[in-house]
C-alpha cells in the first residue's frame, strides 16, 4: 500500500524505537554506541542478586527484546517483568517496560517504570532525556524542563564518569532543541483554546481509512485517498467533493463524495496526493509498478475533459532505485517536495526539493539538518506562499505518534527550526497529512486520534497567527500572439521588487503564480522576434477577490512601436530612478544587447498636474536617468534620443487619481530594429 503500510499504523513501533531506552548493554536498537555507557554504568547488582538469577534475568530480558522486535508487545511485556521481578535492579528492564506500558497506554505504569530506570542508573544523563521526552509527550512541561535540567547539572554531580554516563553530541543537540520545544508548547497553552478542530464528517469520512487531502486554489473540490477493499484485499483510490460556499472557510459543507473521474484510479494503489494550485495537475505516489525506479515512485495526471488522465512516471532525478513518495507542488507548480530515502540523506526518510525548469526537474537536494533528522521526516506540504513548510516528523519531539510541524524557509534558501504545531493539532496518535488553505486561516489534516469513524479520518482546524503561511493572491495568464491567437512559449519573470529577486523564471505558454498580499512585482514576458510585454502588480487582497487575470498579447518588433515600461519608478517630483527599475532595466538590457542595431527613443511624460514648464523638464531629466543607466551597463549612447514630453500627449483623463498615474510614465519607441 502506498499510504497505510508505508507511513501509517506501522510508524508506532519506527517511533517506540526512535525514543529508545533508557540505558544499558541491551539498547542498540534505540541508542547510537556513543549513547551506551559500559555495563558497569547502566546495570546496578544488589548485594543479594545472585549470578543465577542475574544470568535468569538477562534471559527473559533478551526475550522480551525479541518480542518487542517482533511486535508481540503483550509477550515482550510479560518477559520484561519477569526480568524485573527476578532482578529489579537492570535499568534497561525499566526502559523497555516503560516504553512497552506507553504504547498500552498506561501512563501511571509507564511514569513508575521510567522513574524506575533513573533510580537503578542516577548518573547515566540519555535516561533523563528519554524520560524528560516522555513527559513532554504527556503535557508535563514542567516536569519535563526539571528532568532537562537534571541532564544539563549531572557531569558536575559526584561519582558522574564521562566515559560511562556521556550523553552523545547528536543527544545533546536534541536535548537543547527539546528544551526549546517544551518552552514553546508552555506559551501554545493559550493558543490551543483559540483553536477549534472537527472532524470532517461522514459526507468524508467511513469506518473506512481516509487520508491526505488536497484542494485547488479556488477551494471549490476537494480531493482525498480513500483505502478500499478489493477482490485482491485492500485498494487506495483518489476521491473528491464539491464543496458547497467554500468549506475550507468554514462557511459551507461537503457534498457527497464519489470516485474522481477519468482513468487515474487503477487495482493498484494511488494515494499521497498534491494537486496543483490551477486544478490542472494531480502529483501523487504509485508503489511496485513495472517499469518503475524503486518500490515507490512519483507520478503526475493532467484533467481534460474526460477526467484524469492515468498518469505517467514523472522520471529521473526526482525517481531513483529508492523510495520516493508524498509528494507536494509549490503554488506556482515549479517546485516538489517530497519524501525519499535515497543516498545522502540524515537517516530513515528526508524531505528534498526539486525545481522545474523548460520542463525539466532538476536534481532535487535534501532540505538539509534543519529539517532532516535520522528518524523520518514526511508527509510534506509546501504553501502556496513558498515559504512556509508543513511536514511530519519521528525525528523531532512530539506529543506521541507522529507530529506535525513547520518552517519558514530564510532570505538565504536555509530553513528555520521546526516548532510543532501544538497539542491540539497534534495528538498522542498519528497525526499527518496536512492541507492549509490560500489565505492561512485553517485547513484539514488525517488522523487516527479516538472519537472518528474509524481508521484514519481528516479533521479540519482554523490556524493561530503563529502557525500561518503569508496570505496570497495569484496572477494566472497566458502567452499568446496577437495576431494569430496562437499560443507562444515566452520567458515568464516575476521580480519581488522589495528585494529585486526574480521569484518565478521559465519559458511557458501559461502561468498560475501566487503573489503575497501587500507585496510589489514585476512581470516581464519575451520571446524571440517579439516585444516584450512589461506588467506590475501590487495586490491588496488576498484568496479569490481581486486575483490578476491577463493575457500576454506579443506581437513583433516593427519601427515607430511604442512599448510603455510599467517598472521604471521615480519618487514624486524626482528624476532618480528607484532601485525597484533594475529589473525592468536589465530585461532592456538584454533586448538591446541581443539586437545590436537597435536603436530607441526613451520618452518621459507626467500628468498635467504643476508647471508645464517644469512638467516638460522633469519629464527629459527621467528619460536621461533611464538612457544613462543603460550606458552605465554597456551600451552605446549613440543608440538612444532622450525626449521629454511633459503631458502633452496623456493616455487617459487627467481629471482622475487612476487617469495621472497612466500618465505619469516612462516608454521607448523604436526608431530602428
Amino acid at each position: 500500500m502506498a499510504v497505510i503500510s508505508l507511513i501509517g499504523k506501522n510508524f508506532r513501533v519506527s517511533m517506540l524505537l526512535v525514543i529508545g531506552l533508557c540505558a544499558g548493554s541491551s539498547c542498540s536498537i534505540a541508542q547510537t554506541k556513543k549513547d551506551k555507557p559500559s555495563a558497569n554504568a547502566s546495570t546496578t547488582s544488589a548485594s543479594d542478586i545472585s549470578p543465577a538469577k542475574a544470568k535468569k534475568a538477562k534471559e527473559f530480558l533478551d526475550a522480551a527484546m525479541n518480542h518487542f522486535n517482533l511486535g508481540e508487545r503483550d509477550k515482550a511485556l510479560q518477559m520484561v517483568n519477569k526480568s524485573i521481578a527476578t532482578n529489579p535492579m537492570v535499568a534497561d528492564a525499566y526502559s523497555l517496560q516503560a516504553m512497552l506500558y506507553d504504547d498500552k497506554g498506561d501512563t501511571t505504569s509507564a511514569r513508575k517504570s521510567y522513574e524506575n530506570c533513573i533510580a537503578v542508573a542516577p548518573l547515566y544523563r540519555p535516561s533523563y532525556y528519554y524520560f524528560a521526552e516522555y513527559q513532554f509527550r504527556k503535557k508535563q512541561f514542567g516536569q519535563a524542563l526539571a528532568l532537562l535540567d537534571s541532564f544539563d547539572v549531572l557531569p558536575k554531580k559526584v561519582g558522574y564518569v564521562e566515559s560511562k554516563h556521556k550523553a552523545s553530541p547528536k543527544l545533546m543537540e536534541k536535548a537543547l532543541r527539546l528544551r526549546g520545544i517544551v518552552i514553546s508548547a508552555q506559551e501554545d497553552q493559550l493558543i490551543g483554546v483559540s483553536i477549534k478542530l472537527e472532524n470532517a464528517g461522514n459526507v468524508i469520512n467511513t469506518s473506512l481509512n481516509e487520508y491526505w487531502p488536497g484542494m485547488p486554489f479556488n477551494g471549490k473540490t476537494f480531493v482525498f485517498t480513500r483505502l478500499m477493499p478489493s477482490p485482491t484485499g485492500l485498494q487506495e483510490d483518489f476521491y473528491y467533493s464539491e464543496i458547497k460556499q467554500n468549506g475550507v472557510q468554514g462557511t459551507g459543507g461537503f457534498v457527497e463524495a464519489k470516485p474522481v473521474p477519468g482513468n487515474i484510479n487503477t487495482p493498484n494503489n494511488e494515494g499521497t496526493l498534491s494537486i496543483s494550485a490551477d486544478g490542472k495537475s494531480l502529483y501523487y505516489s504509485r508503489c511496485n509498478q513495472p517499469g518503475d525506479s524503486g518500490s515507490c515512485d512519483i507520478y503526475v495526471s493532467t484533467l481534460t475533459d474526460r477526467g484524469w488522465e492515468y498518469g505517467s512516471n514523472v522520471g529521473a532525478p526526482i525517481n531513483s532505485k529508492s523510495w520516493e513518495s508524498q509528494p507536494s507542488v509549490s503554488g506556482d507548480g515549479h517546485t516538489l517536495v517530497f519524501s525519499s530515502n535515497r543516498y545522502g540523506g540524515y537517516g530513515g526518510k528526508d524531505l528534498w526539493m526539486s525545481t522545474l525548469k523548460n520542463g525539466v526537474w532538476s536534481k532535487p537536494i535534501n532540505l538539509g539538518a534543519s529539517i532532516n533528522t535520522v528518524g523520518n521526516e514526511e508527509s510534506p506540504f509546501l504553501h502556496y506562499d513558498g515559504q512556509t513548510l508543513y511536514f511530519s516528523s519521528t525525528g523531532l519531539p512530539g506529543y506521541g505518534g507522529i507530529d506535525m510541524f513547520m518552517s519558514r524557509q530564510q532570505p538565504n534558501g536555509g530553513w528555520s527550526t521546526p516548532i510543532n504545531l501544538g497539542n491540539i493539532i497534534n495528538s498522542q496518535d498519528d497525526d499527518f497529512g496536512m492541507y492549509i488553505d490560500p489565505w492561512g486561516k485553517g485547513g484539514f489534516i488525517q488522523s487516527d486520534r479516538k472519537g472518528g469513524f474509524g481508521g484514519l479520518d481528516i479533521y479540519r482546524f482554523n490556524l493561530p497567527e503563529k502557525f500561518k503561511p503569508k496570505a496570497v493572491t495569484y496572477v494566472q495568464g497566458r502567452v499568446i500572439d496577437k495576431s494569430t491567437r496562437k499560443p507562444v512559449r515566452g520567458l515568464v519573470e516575476l521580480v519581488d521588487l522589495s528585494i529585486n529577486k526574480v521569484v518565478f523564471s521559465d519559458s511557458i505558454e501559461s502561468f498560475f503564480i501566487p503573489l503575497h498580499a501587500g507585496g510589489n512585482y514585476a512581470m516581464h514576458v519575451r520571446a524571440q522576434g517579439y516585444k516584450f510585454d512589461s506588467r506590475n502588480f501590487q495586490p491588496k487582497d488576498t484568496g479569490l477577490k481581486n486575483p490578476f487575470v491577463i493575457i500576454s498579447e506579443l506581437e513583433p518588433f516593427k519601427e515607430n512601436d511604442i512599448i510603455v515600461l510599467k517598472n521604471i519608478f521615480f519618487d514624486t517630483d524626482k528624476f532618480e530612478l528607484k532601485s525597484e527599475s533594475i529589473s525592468e532595466i536589465q530585461v532592456l538590457e538584454g533586448i538591446l544587447k541581443s539586437n545590436p542595431t537597435m536603436v530607441l527613443e526613451v520618452r518621459g511624460h507626467t500628468d498635467n498636474q504643476g508647471n508645464e514648464a517644469h512638467n516638460m523638464e522633469l519629464s527629459k531629466n527621467r528619460a536621461t536617468a533611464l538612457v544613462q543607466a543603460l550606458v552605465a551597463r554597456g551600451i552605446s549612447e549613440k543608440r538612444f534620443v532622450a525626449k521629454g514630453f511633459g503631458a502633452s500627449l496623456p493616455m487617459a483623463d487627467n481629471s482622475t487619481e487612476l487617469g495621472r498615474a497612466m500618465n505619469r510614465r516612462t516608454e521607448i519607441k523604436v526608431l530602428r530594429k
